[in-house]
């Protein structure tokens, strides 16, 4: 599940106040299953939801959900724009809230069966689909809570190929 790490890699980057505690954002999997068509070849395909929590988190929802949107076009561009994230919010003291999300993942092994030698290798392929339209290795969410306030830093980040 090495896609899951470059998810939390990513947001960890992404989303400030976690890189000094990282362990605010949990990491699990649900619903994991395994897609395998019997033949030669061991290949195979990881099917799972991923839950990410995000515990006492304070600021704007965006600066979540900017990052994770984009690591997902660039990951798993193939999601359904319906079901692509789904979350719930439990809502603390001070303005504070524990944020579930959950994402449905897929990656592929490529598993080669060596019969002469009696060995297999497996590689987990990890494509990603960057947009060639905008091609910023670094980026800034910029926020205002209406229209007559000016724009503030709310997050930075590197972009998840960057």
């Amino acid at each position: 599940m090495k896609k899951l790490h470059l998810l939390r890699a990513h947001l960890i980057n992404a989303v400030p106040t976690l890189d000094r505690d990282p362990d605010r954002l949990l990491t699990f999997v649900e619903e994991g299953s395994i897609e395998f068509r019997r033949g030669r070849d061991l290949t195979h395909e990881y099917r799972f939801v991923a839950q990410l929590v995000l515990t006492d988190f304070t600021g704007d929802l965006d600066i979540v959900m900017l990052p994770l949107l984009q690591w997902l076009a660039e990951y798993q561009p193939d999601l359904d724009p319906s079901e692509a994230l789904t979350f719930e919010a439990e809502i603390l003291a001070n303005r504070a809230v524990d944020l579930a999300m959950r994402v449905p993942l897929t990656e592929r092994v490529i598993a080669r069966v060596d019969c002469d030698s009696g060995t297999i290798q497996a590689e987990h392929s990890l494509p990603h689909f960057p947009s060639h339209a905008c091609m910023a290795t670094h980026w800034q969410l910029a926020t205002r809570e209406n229209t007559d306030q000016e724009w503030s830093v709310a997050a930075e980040w590197d972009a998840p190929h960057g």
